[in-house]
């Protein structure tokens, strides 16, 4: 909301005298002489005179505050990390009206329009920021890419002037991605104290517990064998695999599942942010918000049962997927293209699959 207790835009009927009308424009406004719902003037701050044949041309006076003016945003856990952490950003923005007209006869509700275009900044900034980066230089960081990605707000008629970050917080969630099999109580709060202590050392003393991430990694190979290829995997997605000591200062996360190599090939999604796997060992293979799914997206966009694949064997024997939209509220898409509901889709290998905000390619 806008922490400015004088409106933004006033609208007035001047008095006349036998068509005649004196008005005054103070300092830091910007009036819009509108005649018979046409903008016949703009008028700068001083003394003006207008005149309008009476009972025939209706005139309205429009002041809009032209001065600098303050816009607090406190989100709710509205934005994510580029590694998947939910983060709550309160910040000010100073900002000013630079085109009037626009401002006010073309924008339903102004300062909802100037939020969304900060928010949608404040957003795209985040989600390129890694958590550590967020503690330690978050709020240099987002002031000066909203400042230097301005130009949807001045399309709106608005000038940013400045930003100021009050607070980067996490707030307390169950997680972002987690599949059916979960973690156990002990994981979960050893998880929970090494993400504090990483934190700490970043320069914040405390957070909220964290968004986890559980996926298996499929394996053909020996889980004891010192793999430097599987090795590499691993750090890359920092998990740990059962029967081997945890990589340390990273968190401990649930033993991944290493299937054995059976020949024949196990289909997957790989999310396109993060890497992270999930394998589709079941049939049908479900999606959504609700824990009884396969795989548990924590995501606003998402319904509580939101899609499903199906694992098919056509007459040649050849093992094939479908994907079915379960007449989720925003959709499913595949290579930006909607699925309808209930229609069967058949998957190939690179297709792109967005759920919510996540996406995720199918590979097999």
């Amino acid at each position: 909301m806008a922490g400015n207790s004088s409106p933004l835009i006033q609208t007035l009927t001047p008095e006349r005298w036998v068509g005649w009308s004196m008005d005054f424009i103070g300092a830091g406004y910007t009036g819009l002489l509108v005649k018979n719902g046409r903008v016949m003037r703009t008028l700068r701050p001083g003394r003006h005179f207008s005149f309008a044949i009476p009972l025939l041309e209706q005139c309205e006076l429009i002041l809009v505050d032209s001065k600098v003016r303050n816009l607090e945003i406190v989100s709710q856990g509205d934005f994510l990390s580029r590694d998947q952490y939910l983060m709550n950003v309160s910040l000010s923005v100073m900002y000013q009206v630079v085109d009037a007209k626009r401002v006010a006869l073309e924008l339903s509700d102004p300062i909802a329009a100037l939020t969304s275009a900060v928010k949608d900044s404040l957003g795209a900034t985040i989600g390129q920021l890694r958590i550590d980066q967020l503690t330690t230089q978050g709020r240099s960081l987002i002031r000066q890419y909203i400042l230097d990605h301005a130009e949807a707000s001045y399309t709106l008629g608005f000038s940013i002037e400045d930003v100021r970050v009050s607070d980067i917080s996490f707030p307390q969630t169950p997680g972002i991605i987690r599949q059916v099999e979960g973690m156990s109580a002990r994981q979960e709060a050893e998880h929970e104290a090494v993400l504090k202590m990483q934190i700490a050392q970043a320069g914040r003393p405390e957070v909220l517990p964290p968004p986890v991430q559980q996926v298996n990694i499929v394996s053909g190979r020996n889980p004891n064998a010192n793999d430097p290829a599987l090795g590499a995997t691993l750090e890359a997605t920092s998990f740990a695999i059962e029967g081997q000591s945890p990589v340390q200062d990273r968190p401990t996360l649930a033993p991944t599942i290493l299937a054995q190599d059976s020949g024949e090939a196990v289909a997957r999604l790989v999310h396109r942010s993060t890497g992270a796997i999930a394998i589709l060992s079941t049939t049908p293979f479900t999606i959504g918000r609700e824990p009884s799914n396969s795989l548990v997206l924590d995501d606003g966009l998402c319904s509580r049962n939101h899609a499903q694949i199906i694992k098919m064997t056509d007459p040649q024997g050849t093992v094939r997927y479908q994907l079915i939209d379960m007449g989720s509220s925003n959709g499913t898409f595949v290579g930006g293209q909607r699925l309808a509901p209930h229609q069967p889709f058949w998957l190939t290998s690179g297709n792109i699959i967005k759920i919510g905000s996540q996406e995720w390619a199918f590979e097999a």
